[in-house]
């Protein structure tokens, strides 16, 4: 542990020298480390419900400092990833189950789904109408085929 620990304070310190201007944005910090110790803590003991959320912090925390090198990300349409921080720790969780559980298959490909349409109608040139109209009537074929 004090191996990790010296590592990450050998690279901030390269960071605040090299890139004064980390500084502004230090507070990011906060929100990566509790995600990256729970991750790492949930794999080497194998603690399968310590990566939910785990992996919903790093997501977060992926999208604020996405949003702070690009101001506006978040405006745009980035929000829509929040909708995936759930669905990531819920799929990290299924994947370091031994006896997989497949009811967490739903919420994840709905959660997922519904994030690619957001991304999608956001920030693509197609009205967001359009979009989701198409989305509803491939999904609804879908369901129709699967009936059969």
């Amino acid at each position: 542990m004090t191996l990790v620990f010296g590592l990450i304070l050998i690279i901030m310190g390269a960071v605040f020298i090299f890139l004064p201007q980390f500084g502004l944005n230090f507070w990011l910090l906060f929100v990566w480390l509790p995600g990256v110790l729970m991750e790492e803590r949930g794999l080497r003991k194998n603690i399968p419900g310590l990566l939910v959320p785990a992996g919903v912090i790093l997501v977060v925390a992926s999208i604020l400092t996405i949003e702070t090198l690009f101001p506006g990300f978040t405006e745009a349409g980035g929000w829509a990833l929040y909708n995936f921080a759930p669905a990531f720790g819920l799929l990290q969780l299924y994947l370091a189950q031994e006896k997989k559980d497949r009811g967490l298959l739903y919420p994840i490909g709905i959660l997922s789904t519904l994030t690619i349409i957001f991304l999608v109608s956001s920030f693509a040139n197609v009205g967001a109408g359009t979009l989701f109209g198409i989305a509803l009537i491939a999904f609804g074929v879908f369901m129709l085929i699967k009936r059969k």
